[in-house]
């Protein structure tokens, strides 16, 4: 089954001590707190995780056999589902290299920076593009998969074309599907198709997740 790596146990309990603690911050409030609600929505995310994974396994039974039974809710849903996933899934991956930020600028400045440079993927890979390292080395070894959430959610934001997802049949092993319409243009030579196992976003950022 394809879960996020956050629990400690088979309980899925998510336990005080597995959240990291840090130095209150007069600017930015309670950063544990934070780091629970993250935690949180990730446990979250795995129950529609299992969802997924259950409907994809209905279709594809319903679909060898041809007996008629696909239904919008296996044909459909796991779309909207894995939409939902990575839509979150971006915004977490946003609020951590805030978060590892500032916590990184208190090591050299002695207090939390009162303004945060860098709080999401695009600032991040904006600065590496730039060839600007000095605060910026966290995560560095996961720029491919940072680059794919980027892309992928930024698909779903500004491409009009992006629901004909839905004729790409998820079969086998649920999918990542993006269709990008650049500069809102409809031309089958410009236009992008990404496909990747969602299995593979989840993996790449649990081995993120833990460093």
């Amino acid at each position: 089954m394809i879960q996020f790596d956050i629990y400690r146990d088979s309980t899925k309990e998510i336990y005080a001590d597995d959240i990291p603690e840090f130095s209150g911050s007069e600017n930015w409030g309670n950063l544990s707190s934070k780091f629970l609600f993250i935690f949180s929505r990730l446990d979250y995310l795995n129950d529609t995780l299992v969802s997924i994974c259950e409907k994809v396994e209905i279709y594809n039974v319903n679909f060898k056999e041809r007996n008629g039974l696909t239904s919008k809710k296996t044909k459909i849903a796991p779309y909207i589902e894995i939409i939902h996933v990575m839509s979150d899934l971006r915004m977490i991956v946003d609020e951590l290299i805030a978060l590892l930020y500032i916590v990184e600028k208190r090591k050299v400045l002695g207090d939390y920076p009162s303004k945060i440079e860098i709080e999401s993927i695009g600032n991040l890979l904006g600065k590496w593009n730039e060839r600007k390292f000095d605060d910026v080395r966290f995560f560095i070894d996961y720029k491919d998969f940072l680059k794919n959430v980027n892309d992928i959610t930024n698909t779903y934001k500004h491409s009009f074309i992006n629901d004909n997802i839905v004729f790409y049949r998820q079969l086998d092993k649920p999918t990542v599907y993006a269709i990008r319409n650049f500069n809102g243009e409809f031309d089958k030579q410009k236009n992008k198709l990404t496909a990747i196992p969602l299995e593979n976003i989840v993996n790449d950022f649990n081995k993120m997740f833990k460093v």
